[in-house]
Order: structure tokens, then sequence, then C-alpha cells
């Protein structure tokens, strides 16, 4: 009921339905949910822990839409007049060397995720950071085209296009396909101020929702045997995917639920031993991404990691399946048991503020907001850490180019250009 009620509070008005309230129900209610519920049909979890998991879930949801919309201000950074010619620039260079590395990414995905499942390690972690260069130089270089169309933006925005498209079309990447999609919606929002009509947006939700539970289908129907290239299938090929049935076999406890299981065993591990990582845990992921053993030695990155034990395989030798992911009710509830919730309350108050500036004119609120979005709903799929650590990179990419190419200060929201 929960998840409906934010649904009907984001169809009350139309630019809502791009904010992260009404997104995050979305993945609850066509995600999370026909999870667990296929899970009351499973006998052979432990006693009260899907109850536990339902209750977190939903305590989630609701902090997240509490910290959104109990912020009443816009983030006050980076109102500043930017140079169109230097930010062109830093988009084309973001894009060109992003792309080598979204490509490098995508050769060696296939192999490190049988591997290792989510858990990449090794080179791929050093690629996949600096692939983010190409996300940020193609926001860039659309919201640049949607000021004042020139050929230049628009060059630079197809040819990171292309990468999207391959990564969505022949490799099924579910997050870069919401991420494009969200892109689009967004920065023709906060540029034209437009939007499809509610039942194009509807539609297109419960589209996704059907392809998203299909997902790996469709990558077994577009993907060869390497798990690299296409293996040649159309439209017709696709169309033979029951995807309906697939959503359905979900709810009905048929399909293998694994990312739920995981969540579910987690969190009655924790109930039980109650020893929780108060947030420490996020230290341990921006070491796991960002700190290169290849550099530094595997020594002394695990060095550099907290051990806060694995409770779900000491309470139930539970190991999660290969490519599953643990879900961020898992690691908020990890870490300060039901109150955990307060991660989702951050990360909704941090999406309102700068959401709020972005529709005052702040340019650079527009690029962080369209690239944390996709990031606040993998909070939920994948992890918390997905959100908070994505900071980084911002810190490290966007702002220095930002910088250069900046004009002067003000004080006041303005035009940018």
């Amino acid at each position: 009921m929960t998840g409906l009620a934010i649904l009907v509070w984001g169809l009350m008005k139309r630019d809502r339905m791009i904010q992260f309230p009404f997104l995050a129900a979305v993945v609850f209610l066509g995600w999370v949910m026909p999870q667990l519920v296929g899970l009351t049909n499973r006998s052979d979890l432990p006693a009260g822990a899907l109850e536990k998991t339902i209750f977190m879930a939903f305590l989630c949801l609701i902090a997240a839409w509490l910290g959104y919309v109990h912020n009443r201000r816009p983030a006050r950074l980076f109102w500043w007049i930017l140079d169109r010619k230097r930010l062109l620039i830093g988009s084309a260079v973001l894009s060109l060397l992003g792309a080598f590395f979204f490509f490098k990414v995508s050769q060696l995905a296939p192999e490190v995720t049988a591997a290792t499942g989510n858990q990449w390690t090794g080179i791929i972690t050093i690629y996949v950071f600096f692939a983010k260069l190409l996300s940020i130089g193609m926001v860039i270089a659309l919201l640049l085209y949607l000021i004042k169309p020139s050929w230049a933006p628009l060059c630079v925005f197809l040819f990171d296009l292309a990468f999207y498209l391959d990564r969505i079309i022949v490799k099924g990447r579910r997050a870069t396909m919401i991420e494009l999609a969200m892109l689009l919606l967004m920065a023709l929002w906060f540029q034209r101020r437009w939007l499809p009509p509610r039942w194009a947006m509807i539609s297109g939700l419960l589209l996704g929702a059907l392809v998203v539970n299909s997902i790996g289908d469709y990558r077994n129907t577009m993907m060869g045997d390497d798990r690299a290239t296409w293996s040649g299938a159309g439209v017709n090929e696709v169309l033979e995917i029951d995807f309906v049935g697939n959503f359905m076999e979900r709810a009905s406890g048929d399909a293998n639920n694994f990312e739920l299981t995981n969540a579910v065993m987690n969190i009655e591990a924790a109930d039980r031993r109650l020893r929780f990582d108060f947030g420490l845990s996020l230290w341990n992921d921006l070491v796991h991404s960002y700190v290169p053993g290849q550099w530094v030695g595997y020594g002394l990155k695990k060095g550099l990691m907290l051990d806060f034990g694995n409770a779900a395989y000491a309470e139930f030798r539970h190991v999660p399946h290969t490519g599953s992911t643990l879900t961020g009710l898992s690691d908020s509830f990890l870490s300060f048991w039901y109150f955990g919730a307060i991660k989702f309350f951050l990360i909704g108050f941090i999406m309102s503020l700068w959401y709020k500036a972005a529709m005052q004119g702040n340019y650079v609120a527009q690029i962080i907001v369209i690239l944390l979005t996709t990031q606040a709903l993998q909070a939920i799929t994948h992890s918390t850490h997905e959100f908070f650590s994505v900071f980084f990179q911002f810190a490290v990419f966007l702002l220095p180019t930002i910088y250069l190419a900046r004009r002067n200060l003000s004080t006041k929201p303005m035009s940018i250009f």
C-alpha cells in the first residue's frame, strides 16, 4: 500500500514521475515485491525471516519518500557561470577517454562475472572507474545541445550513445538502459520542460518492469556462446521471450529470486547476531572499488579493509548465487538494524537537494541529479554503496571539468551561459 500511495503522489504532478520517490516505488513494486511474494512459497527460509525483510523494505521505501519531501531548499553549491566552449571541449575529452575504458569493460565483463559474480576485482575495477568518464561527457554534451542546438555537442552525444546502445541492445545491461532513459527524460525536462504524457510514462514503466524481470532470457538470446559478442538474434527472437510469464514466475516463486533470498538471509542472520558495521562497510566498498591492488599490492589493499565477517554464511552457510546482488535492504540492516533505513532517508534528502537546484537552472546540479538517479535506484537493487561512492567519481572527474569551464562566481541562480 505504501508503494501505491507514493505512485499516486507521483502521478499527481507529471514531473514527479522522474523524481526519486516515484521511481523508487516503481522499483519496489516491480522488482522487490514480486520476489518477496514469490518467497512466500519457500519452506526452507528461516522462520520469520521473510516477514522481517518485508518490514525492512517498507521502512526503506517510506524513509526514501520522507527524506525527499522533508527537504525544502535547493543545494547551494556550484552556482557558476560556465564557458560553453570549454565545457564542450571537456565533454569531448571525457567521452573519448571514457569510450576506451567503456569498451574494455564490455570485453572483460562476461569473463569476470562468470568468475566472481558481481564482486568484480582486478583490472576491470580500474576500467569501470574510468568508464564513468563517458557518462559524464554524454550528459554535458546533451545538455549543451538542448540549451543551444549545434552539431558539435550533438556529435559528441551520438558518439557516446553508440556505446550505450551496444551495452543495452546486445548485452542487455538493465542499469545502462535505465540510465539512458532517465538521462533523456531529465535533460528534456530541465532544458525544455517537456515530458511524455502520463499514459506513455506509465506504459514505459510497465514495459520496463517486464524487461527487467526477463533480462536473463534477453541476454541469453542476444549474446553468443562467448558471452561477449552478438549472437545474431533479432526482433523475432526477442519477441519469443515470455516476458509476462517470467514476471509471473517471480511472483509465484517458480523463478529463482536470488537477490531477495540474499536479503532475507542477511537480515535474519544480522538480527540473530546483533553485530553491525555502523556504516563502515562503505569504507570497504570504496577500498574495493578505488584502490588498485595491481598497483599498491593486494596485501595492502586487503589490510585497508575492515573485517565484519559474513553473518549469513556463519548462521546458515548461505552463499549468494554467482551474479546476484545483496540489495540495499541488506547493507542497510547490516549497518544499523532496522534503523538502517536512515540510509534511504539520506538518499532521498540528497536527491531532493540537487533536483530543486536543477529546477532553478543550476547546470551543474542538472548533471549531478541525472547521473545520481540510476545510482539511487541501484541503492535498492544492489547496495546503498552504489549511491554514496559515486560522489568520489564526481570529485575526481566532474568537478575539475566544471571548474576549468568556470568564468566567475555568482551567489544567485541565473542563466548558465
